[in-house]
């Protein structure tokens, strides 16, 4: 199928119009995919949240992606010229309406692999977590990716290593990553689970993860040692020049900085440590793809949480400048 793509509103894009205060809703394009340069920041959303629902979440999600642009388009580009010499784009959102969630899947996967095949770099924004597997499948398609050339980091509360043996759900991402890529090109040793809390998630799926190969880290072993740990794990999936991806599911953050999670919970990350994260990962030449998922408006206060999300994508490109 051919994807479609609808521009976002142009109201999300803020400005106070002062030369003086110039807003990056001022700054950051609306365009399309095909008007991707080499090393252009391209961000998509993907409004869907049916894969929450069917793993017996709380919907919301599809509302994520503008109500993430609505706060990042209020920020400023900071005190480095750099960010200003970065060229970002906005390519709208994927249009859901009237497809299957397969279908969803299949039309962000081609939406992303048009932007990396352009030499681009995605941050796609979500919408459930399910939205992860056809990201990285489009980055796969796009770099063309071979065996073992992909790393993988997921910074979540939880492993979302389910079989799709019943279907597609927003705990099934990584197990699709691991067992499904064309040319194999994930490999257990290349995966890292981040910030996983262990009292939310099955041992059989940790065994699952450990048996493939791939690498565990908990929010008890990182404590106040977060950019300690996401340099190690950007180490163990970049390993060897592979060309890695990067998800950051919101319910990482405890809930009383990230309210507006779809399984939101007391315990996780704080809100520097994600910004800190986002920026070493901007920071990595070996990144080539960002998402952010599981942002929940309607479970929301006052737009804090996307205003999270916000500022991570703004950490993002900040380091993104510095590479």
């Amino acid at each position: 199928m051919k994807y479609r793509v609808k521009a976002a509103a142009r109201e999300l894009f803020y400005s106070r119009n002062d030369p003086k205060d110039r807003r990056l809703g001022e700054l950051i394009p609306r365009a399309g995919i095909d008007e991707t340069e080499k090393d252009t920041v391209v961000i998509i959303g993907v409004p869907e949240d049916r894969g929450i629902t069917a793993n017996k979440g709380r919907a919301g999600a599809a509302a994520a992606p503008d109500d993430i642009r609505r706060r990042l388009y209020r920020l400023t580009p900071g005190f480095s010229a750099d960010f200003l010499r970065q060229r970002i784009i906005d390519a709208g959102n994927v249009v859901t309406a009237g497809l299957s969630l397969e279908e969803v899947h299949q039309a962000e996967s081609e939406a992303v692999a048009a932007i990396v095949s352009r030499g681009g770099l995605p941050i796609v924004l979500g919408g459930g977590h399910d939205l992860t597997y056809p990201g990285i499948a489009g980055l796969v398609q796009g770099a063309q990716i071979g065996r073992d050339g992909l790393g993988l980091i997921n910074v979540d509360a939880h492993l979302d290593v389910r079989s799709d043996e019943y279907g597609v759900n927003s705990g099934t991402s990584f197990y699709r990553a691991l067992t499904q890529l064309p040319r194999q090109a994930l490999c257990g040793g290349a995966f890292v689970e981040f910030g996983i809390q262990e009292q939310y998630n099955s041992p059989y799926y940790y065994n699952w993860v450990i048996g493939q190969g791939g690498h565990v880290i908990t929010l008890r072993e990182i404590s106040e040692r977060v950019m300690e740990f996401f340099l190690q794990a950007l180490s163990l999936a970049g390993r060897g020049g592979r060309k890695t991806a990067v998800s950051l599911d919101i319910d990482a953050v405890r809930s009383t900085e990230a309210p507006g999670a779809s399984a939101s919970n007391p315990s996780g990350l704080k809100a520097p440590e994600l910004d800190k994260i986002a920026y070493l990962a901007g920071r990595s030449v070996k990144v080539r793809y960002l998402d952010i998922m599981e942002v929940s408006p309607p479970l929301d206060e006052d737009h804090r949480t996307a205003a999270l999300a916000a500022s991570a994508i703004f950490s993002f490109i900040r380091g993104l400048c510095e590479r």
